[in-house]
């Protein structure tokens, strides 16, 4: 490790390959360190998520105003532009491992675990297999041969994975009204052209459909109704602009029964027919 004014550390940098950018998860680097007394970090924001997990001693963190103590065999996670700032207690100097990371999956994937930016730490999380895949990842960062991105999102990937299954142990993963609220709304984004229902979603994640809908009305604005609808119509446009589908063909794909019933709510939403709204974009161009 290399010494700076507050730590010894060592901090590997990593530059994503196009295969994993046009993933759902990319690392951007990694380190480990072990403390001085004075080590102290932020106040600060940073982009990306990084994930910290407490390897020996104690300290604190705090973000988003919400302070804890930190120690050994714990996690916090840095969320993209939320301040924070942590520090060791300098009787007991923090030892950490850390891994930054980004992409669609990123937040849902910290979901699972029961990490939100609301929530943004683990208690004694940290278990001998989390702490191997870890080491893993370590020799990974340092291995000076040409990587195998493939081998190495499977490593972070099986990190959540045990991250996961230990959270559900010590029933660290949390069921909060956002992260139902966020289930439904993928489930929404996932299977809107499967005619699916309101019903559907509630039953999928299991609460009751008048709860669920006034929930997310008053989270969103929208109700879930309007929402399935809205995606339908949005993909409906995306269809017919890319014109090498017959509106029947639109109309069955997006889960509606024939084209009477998709045309009526094609022009309920855009104020025109699917065959105007294409003659119109045909007329532009």
């Amino acid at each position: 490790m290399k010494e700076f004014s507050h730590e010894f550390a060592e901090h590997w940098y990593y530059n994503p390959t196009p295969l994993l950018k046009s993933g759902g998860l990319w690392p951007i680097r990694a380190g480990h360190n072990k403390a001085k007394s004075n080590y102290k970090m932020g106040p600060r924001l940073i982009t990306y998520f990084s994930i910290h997990f407490v390897l020996e001693g104690e300290g604190t963190f705090q973000q988003n105003n919400i302070e804890t103590t930190i120690n050994k065999g714990d996690l916090f996670c840095l969320f993209p532009n939320q301040t924070h700032h942590y520090s060791t207690n300098p009787k007991h100097k923090l030892k950490m491992f850390w891994l930054a990371f980004d992409g669609k999956q990123a937040l849902p994937l910290l979901n699972r675990t029961g990490l939100t930016q609301y929530s943004s730490y683990l208690n004694g999380i940290l278990n001998d297999a989390i702490a191997s895949t870890i080491e893993e990842l370590s020799d990974y960062f340092q291995d000076t041969d040409e990587p195998d991105d493939l081998l190495f999102i499977s490593i972070i990937y099986k990190l959540f994975h045990q991250l996961y299954q230990q959270s559900i142990r010590l029933n660290l993963s949390t069921s909060s009204p956002s992260n139902w609220l966020e289930k439904g709304e993928d489930y929404m984004n996932m299977h809107f052209a499967e005619n699916i229902t309101v019903a559907d979603v509630a039953k999928y994640i299991d609460i009751n459909r008048s709860y669920f809908t006034t929930a997310y009305a008053k989270k969103t604005g929208i109700t879930p109704s309007k929402y399935i609808y809205k995606l339908r119509m949005e993909k409906a446009i995306e269809l017919i602009t890319d014109d090498s589908h017959t509106i029947t063909e639109i109309a069955l794909t997006l889960g509606y029964s024939d084209l009477y019933s998709f045309s009526r709510a094609f022009k309920k939403f855009y104020g025109m027919s699917p065959n105007q709204y294409k003659k119109h974009q045909t007329s532009e161009e």
